[in-house]
């Protein structure tokens, strides 16, 4: 596969510093944006260390999900060492080409991945973030989601969790293809279909990393921006075998993104003998059993996953600890597994919506140490006064500038300088 590849970052019309950083490794094929959250220089030094973390890891030979994991502990180990950096973190999307027609997305927090396959563009990635999770639930609109005061809330990010979850998406390439990287500072400012627009338009890939950095600029400019432009030159043929074979080789399980091809219509069947008939039958059964099999067995599996998962929500206007997972899975519903008389109405307004989009999900140690955490935000909303400074709204033309919340131990928010 042949590649080319360019970028363009700005701090933007606000911003005093640059908080994102980015890659373009060519030898390896590897191209990463992180953007970095956490005041001060603690955000800069977040993406630069997992930026750097993710080329050595990758350089080694380790597999992209591995690679991202090792970000998420070098961020870690940096913010242990210096009480300046505690609570930075930092998103990052990362592409690696994996041979054949494909390129392998790591994606972990808001920035986003988009592909443009015969001048459409369409979203690689799915966003870790507050308002996605409300849009994804139905519970706000897109256009809702653009102009919402908590969109900066991210739900995942490397530096607060150790492990890290990484989504893996997996994108098949034709040449003419082109994936564009970014940080979440262009895609507040600039409409997706401005981003398609421009993709088409502007066939060198330099120009147009820097045309989507001005576009966001031109609109306001009211975070840090970044893009990472690549363009698929050359395809290499389709690989012989299953490409899913490879991933699993080198990455755990996970939900993959691709564009399959649809099945060629069947062959025309040819008359056969009667005697054949029994023989088809007896073959029919042969090929369902071991079906049959793997069924019960995936059915037996996402048992155990539904009755070994905890999660957080809420019973009337109480804070409990659920067993199973959310909605249930294949008639396993979730049961009331501990009552932590925790009152809903008690906590601050963010964390009611988590406990109420059930945000809080994992083992049960997980579970009781995040009610614990809720146990500590309404003790003290009940009695102390506010501690959150006010928020400073600026009104300028069809947008609106918040100041962004600072980082929690569950929700991180990209807080400016």
């Amino acid at each position: 596969m042949k590649l080319a590849a360019a970028s363009a970052t700005d701090q933007g019309r606000v911003r005093s510093n640059n908080e994102d950083a980015f890659l373009i490794d060519d030898q390896r094929a590897l191209f990463a944006v992180a953007d970095g959250m956490g005041g001060h220089r603690g955000g800069e030094v977040a993406s630069h260390t997992a930026i750097e973390a993710l080329r050595a890891a990758i350089a080694n030979g380790t597999p992209l999900h591995d690679a991202i994991t090792r970000a998420n502990t070098a961020v870690l180990t940096r913010a242990a060492g210096d009480d300046e950096l505690a609570g930075m973190g930092t998103t990052m999307t990362a592409v690696v080409a994996i041979g054949g027609r494909q390129l392998l997305i790591g994606h972990v927090g808001d920035s986003r991945a988009y592909m443009l396959h015969e001048g459409t563009l369409r979203r690689a990635t799915d966003d870790h973030s507050l308002v996605e999770e409300l849009v994804r639930e139905g519970r706000l609109t897109p256009e809702q989601a653009e102009a919402h005061p908590q969109r900066a809330i991210v739900t995942r990010a490397l530096g607060v969790d150790d492990p890290v979850d990484v989504d893996l998406y997996t994108l098949d390439v034709e040449a003419g293809d082109r994936v564009v990287l970014c940080s979440d500072g262009l895609t507040t400012m600039v409409r997706e279909r401005d981003i398609e627009r421009l993709a088409r338009a502007e066939p060198d890939p330099q120009r147009l990393a820097e045309a989507l950095v001005a576009a966001a600029n031109d609109a306001g400019g009211e975070d840090n921006v970044t893009v990472v432009v690549v363009d698929v030159l050359e395809a290499d043929a389709a690989l012989a075998h299953d490409p899913t074979t490879v991933i699993a080789e080198q990455e755990p399980p996970v939900s993959r993104s691709a564009v399959i091809p649809p099945p060629d219509p069947p062959a025309p069947r040819e008359p056969r003998p009667k005697g054949s008939r029994s023989r088809a039958v007896r073959g029919a059964i042969l090929v369902l059993l071991p079906l049959l099999f793997i069924v019960g067995i995936a059915a037996a599996a996402l048992g155990w996953y539904a009755r070994s998962s905890y999660f957080v929500g809420a019973s009337g206007n109480e804070v409990v600890i659920y067993k199973g997972v959310p909605g249930g899975v294949l008639g396993w519903n979730p049961t009331v597994d501990q009552r932590t008389g925790v009152a809903l109405g008690s906590l601050p307004a963010l964390d009611r919506d988590r406990v109420q989009t059930n945000s809080s999900r994992g083992s049960r140690a997980t579970a009781e140490a995040y009610v614990g955490r809720l146990r500590a935000a309404a003790t003290t909303t009940t009695t102390s006064t506010t501690t959150t400074r006010p928020k400073t709204t600026t009104t300028a033309p069809k947008r609106t500038t918040t100041t962004k919340p600072r980082v929690t131990a569950t929700t991180i928010a990209k807080a400016g300088p």
